[in-house]
């Protein structure tokens, strides 16, 4: 039977324990190195998970240097993701990146790049397509129940929901706001229930309004250096199909209207992501359904996520989400952001 995949974790901060979770549950795959800036940090969390604290490091390029990896898993905050992605590809690892896989398309480009040349898996971790929900609505689709989509609406919206941990609110480490936090993870989910079509304009709003005020927050107002509190985009594609976006970390509404949620309409059917529902005509009426009993949720997304990135490295399989399908989503997030500054429509 083959080792299992020695895997080295850059940035050991809060997502980074969901993802150790994961790789707890891992047969064929083993955390042994623990990089993060912060020694109470990295300490912690390799007496949490039991990993030696002989393989502790404070520079992922000095882990790089010392450990023999097979792969990398990077946690850290999204302006880093470029630089240690290539790094570890030199390195002749595989990487799985948290989301966004960056902050540019030009750095997605490079990432994948080089990982092709590394002939190395590059996976970004987006986790809702691995949830009880997501699986479900896209066993609809490619069971062809739904048709071909012609118009989306995706919303993550939060009242009062600015992450006081982390680096989320500085604009150096992050590089956006709530698009790079919540956003990202809705675009992702409908794109790819859309078959990632190809994206043509951005017509979008971005607007910093609720969260560089002190009112009912536990972060600090004046440390929030972000672009955006909220923003809303409109994107059309090149098969004529269109998707609208709303996602908030700060904003005036109400508790219900609040909540995650993706509709898709198609020629054939419609979904609805929360609760999963398919849309479908039958019997000479418009008919929901909706499973009793899915697939699980929660931390098992994490799970089915690593795992999956595992087994395509051991069975020399394409990465699960691929570095070209979150190219096409940065080039829609950064032109939400390009939109919101011009005030006009843009060009992706």
């Amino acid at each position: 039977m083959p080792r299992p995949l020695r895997v080295g974790l850059i940035g050991a901060g809060s997502i980074a324990q969901a993802h150790m979770a994961g790789w707890q549950q891992n047969a064929h795959a083993e955390v042994v190195a623990i990089c993060d800036i912060s020694r109470p940090v990295r300490e912690g969390t390799a007496e949490r998970w039991g990993v030696s604290k002989d393989a502790l490091f404070e520079d992922y390029r000095k882990m790089l240097k010392h450990v023999e990896l097979d792969a990398v898993d990077i946690c850290t905050p999204n302006s880093y993701h470029k630089a240690q992605t290539i790094a570890a590809f030199r390195a002749g690892c595989h990487v799985m990146v948290e989301k966004p896989v960056a902050t540019s398309a030009s750095d997605c480009r490079r990432m994948i790049t080089a990982g092709k040349k590394a002939q190395r898996l590059l996976m970004v971790a987006q986790v809702m397509r691995f949830s009880g929900e997501g699986q479900t609505l896209r066993a609809w689709v490619d069971a062809g129940l739904v048709g071909d989509v012609y118009w989306g609406y995706c919303t993550l919206l939060r009242a009062r929901g600015v992450p006081p941990w982390g680096k989320f609110i500085d604009g150096q480490a992050s590089g956006g706001g709530p698009c790079y936090d919540l956003g990202v993870h809705i675009l992702d989910m409908a794109l790819w229930l859309m078959d990632f079509p190809e994206p043509v304009t951005v017509s979008a709003g971005t607007y910093l309004q609720v969260a560089n005020k002190a009112s009912l927050m536990k972060h600090k107002p004046r440390k929030y250096t972000v672009p955006e509190d909220m923003a809303a985009g409109f994107i059309r594609f090149k098969n004529g199909a269109t998707l609208s976006l709303q996602t908030s970390w700060a904003l005036n509404v109400t508790e219900e209207f609040s909540a995650r949620n993706i509709i898709l309409c198609g020629t054939k059917g419609g979904l609805q992501y929360s609760p999963p529902t398919l849309v479908r005509e039958q019997d000479g009426m418009l008919v929901n359904y909706t499973p009793q009993i899915g697939a699980p949720v929660g931390e098992s997304g994490f799970v089915d996520e690593i795992d999956a990135f595992v087994e395509a490295i051991r069975h020399g399989q394409p990465s699960p989400v691929p570095g070209e399908q979150a190219l096409i989503t940065q080039r829609i997030l950064d032109g939400i952001y390009a939109s919101g500054e011009a005030g006009k429509e843009v060009k992706v």
